[in-house]
């Protein structure tokens, strides 16, 4: 049985970066935490900010349920984990977002993200597509922070 050669890997691992252009173009927001020391130690103060960075991805509602994760209430359950998002990691490497052990460079803890008016917090991470021993995309797993509808919280 023959095997992939170089050449072909480097043809699939072009098309999946091609395909950003026409497959990721979903946009999310990123809130992005920051915090440390202020530049010179004045005062002991902490610098603790956000940023709002807008990100292209590909989202996977899981339709199909393939991540069962409901919370029970007493009026009922919540479904607390719907999206998943793909990004191409060659795209968040051109940001800058990848860190120097090739992972997306977020903290799961403070960072979250806003879609169609959901905040959104990612609960697991992993690579995909790998192309012989590089993997192409990253996709976070999000669960929903709290879910909006006009002036109630659900």
């Amino acid at each position: 049985m023959a095997g992939i050669s170089d050449a072909q890997w480097q043809v699939y691992t072009n098309i999946i970066n091609q395909a950003h252009d026409f497959f990721n173009q979903e946009d999310i927001i990123w809130v992005r935490h920051s915090y440390g020391l202020q530049r010179w130690g004045e005062d002991n103060k902490t610098i603790d900010k956000s940023d709002i960075i807008n990100l292209k991805c590909l989202i996977n509602y899981n339709v199909f349920r393939t991540w069962p994760m409901t919370k029970e209430t007493e009026s009922g359950i919540i479904d607390k984990e719907s999206v998943a998002i793909i990004f191409n990691k060659n795209y968040l490497q051109s940001l800058g977002y990848i860190n120097s052990n090739g992972n997306f460079n977020f903290d799961p803890g403070l960072d979250y993200f806003t879609h169609q008016g959901q905040k959104l917090r990612a609960s697991g991470e992993m690579p995909a597509a790998q192309a012989k021993d590089n993997p192409l995309l990253v996709i976070l797993i999000l669960k929903r922070m709290e879910t909006n509808t006009g002036n109630n919280k659900y």
